[in-house]
């Protein structure tokens, strides 16, 4: 495959029906901190938190694990933690993200920066599109991006300040005489959002900085993770993807690792099916690999030293040099 095939064939993925799916990656690379960073700040902030002796003695051995090179969600699934260390555990993941998320938008609207998702939302034809993005983040800088290129965002909440569930009105808001909103992207987050909160029981969304985002509504590694996503609102997000997962006739796949159980059964059964698929990650994870060698029509691309990509399909493996495709910044000026 020479260079100019594959920038065709990844320009082939821009068009109507097309699903986004983004992880962690794209979020680690504007700045949020990843798994090593929350590690580091569990180990400093959850100690002073605990007083009981069973608490202490459950972070010991999670801490224990870490010391032995055991990655953060692997330690805390290895280990059933209390009710206090999973509420301290959330409060600490959401404070470290909302404090990098805040001055990532900070210097967004000062125009010292622009996010990635912002050129790559424009090369799709929004307007005529029904556009789906399904994330595992919980940050809202996709969310952001979206607005500041005047595309309206549908979460599933209807409401501007204290926003609540209503899935079926959602996409309506503000319009329920009309039929269809123009220039509007569905963004499903299943495992939660640092702008949802519990209130006398119901799920709602608040505007960003409304609210501290100590007590938001996440699913933070554990062993209740997946008992988590079936509770509200998670569920009907994690529902609602994986219809659009079904629907769509194609993927763009950008820093997600293929981790996760909420998704993997639609996702993966669509794309042994054959449905298209690109994937793009700085490394690519070891299940995100195996997903390229062993479906058909999927296209994995990461980095390659520290100006090059690694091209890999079933049957090929290519390197291209000088180009990277796997960033998606990048990848926009080098294939439009």
């Amino acid at each position: 495959m020479d260079i100019d095939k594959l920038k065709e064939t990844i320009q082939d993925f821009f068009q109507d029906n097309t699903l986004t799916i983004v992880g962690s990656g794209l979020s680690a690379a504007e700045g949020i901190p990843g798994m090593d960073a929350l590690a580091d700040k569990l180990r400093s902030d959850m100690p002073p938190l605990l007083t009981g002796k069973d608490d202490i003695d459950i972070w010991n051995k999670i801490v224990q694990d870490l010391d032995n090179k055991v990655g953060l969600e692997k330690a805390l699934q290895n280990s059933t933690a209390s009710q206090h260390i999973e509420k301290n555990i959330r409060r600490i993941t959401a404070k470290l993200i909302g404090d990098a998320e805040k001055e990532i938008m900070t210097n967004v609207f000062r125009g010292k920066r622009t996010l990635k998702f912002s050129e790559y939302i424009n090369r799709f034809n929004v307007n005529n599109s029904n556009f789906t993005v399904v994330t595992t983040n919980y940050d809202r800088l996709i969310e952001c991006a979206c607005e500041l290129n005047g595309i309206e965002v549908n979460n599933l909440f209807e409401g501007a300040f204290f926003a609540q569930l209503t899935p079926e009105q959602g996409r309506y808001v503000g319009k329920r005489n009309v039929t269809k909103r123009s220039k509007e992207v569905l963004v499903l987050k299943p495992h939660g959002c640092l702008s949802w909160y519990m209130k006398d029981g119901q799920p709602i969304s608040v505007k960003i900085g409304l609210l501290p985002v100590d007590d938001c509504l996440i699913i933070t590694p554990g062993t209740n993770k997946y008992e988590e996503g079936y509770s509200l609102p998670f569920e009907r997000h994690r529902n609602k993807a994986n219809e659009e997962i079904d629907r769509a006739s194609r993927f763009i796949i950008i820093g997600y690792g293929f981790n996760d159980h909420h998704l993997e059964n639609h996702l993966r059964q669509q794309l042994k099916a054959g449905k298209p698929a690109l994937i793009l990650a700085m490394t690519l994870s070891d299940n995100a690999r195996e997903v390229a060698r062993t479906c058909s029509n999927v296209i994995a691309i990461e980095q390659r030293d520290k100006n090059g990509s690694t091209v890999i399909t079933k049957s090929e493996e290519f390197i291209f040099d000088s180009i990277n495709l796997w960033d998606i910044e990048e990848m926009i000026k080098e294939v439009f």
